[in-house]
């Protein structure tokens, strides 16, 4: 019952701490995060659910996992808004202008090399001082000359996002939900037994 919270806490964690710095920067706090917020969540929830199936024989305890893995990608992916949240700062920014370019990325598949084009766009900002000069989305956002409220965060460890996109409570209860779903499950799978 315990370990879907578990997961979904050191997830979070470790998404808190690269976001703060305390990881590290660039490729090395992305490879801590990488470790400490995906794989070791995932491999205990994953050897926690076969421990717990091959002693009690229940498939309610294999079917825990499956809220407590969407728990841990919830919680990881959540970290960017709950920092906003805490320590960013809201401002007006001017659209001066907006640039759209194509990404291409290509990967090896054994039927051949896949290539993928995707189109962004640059918005340049005329922030007030600390803000940010530069937004990239895969959509646009606003039109040159319009006004943009955004929450950035004056350490510069997260991306800056619209106002109204931050989840506040419902990101939250997302997370909530998954990992208390899983801790039923994990439980009703303890309980019982499959014959």
């Amino acid at each position: 019952m315990v370990a879907p919270a578990l997961a979904a806490g050191l997830a979070l964690a470790a998404g808190w701490a690269g976001a703060t710095g305390w990881l590290g920067h660039g490729w090395l706090r992305d490879a801590w995060v990488a470790l400490f917020g995906l794989f070791v969540p995932l491999s205990g929830l994953a050897l926690h659910t076969y421990a717990r199936a091959e002693r009690r024989g229940s498939a309610l305890a294999v079917l825990a996992g499956v809220p407590a893995v969407v728990g841990v990608f919830i919680a990881l992916m959540g970290v960017d808004d709950l920092v906003l949240r805490e320590r960013g700062v809201e401002v007006a920014c001017a659209v001066r202008e907006v640039v759209s370019r194509v990404e291409t990325d290509s990967a090896f598949a054994p039927e051949g090399q896949r290539v993928t084009r995707t189109t962004v766009y640059d918005h340049r900002l005329d922030c007030p001082p600390g803000g940010p000069a530069l937004l990239t989305r895969e959509r646009e956002i606003a039109k040159a000359g319009e006004e943009l409220r955004l929450v950035y965060d004056p350490r510069g460890r997260v991306q800056p996002e619209r106002a109204t996109d931050l989840h506040a409570w419902g990101l939250r209860s997302a997370i909530l939900l998954a990992v208390g779903f899983a801790a039923l499950l994990g439980a009703l799978g303890a309980l019982t037994k499959d014959r």
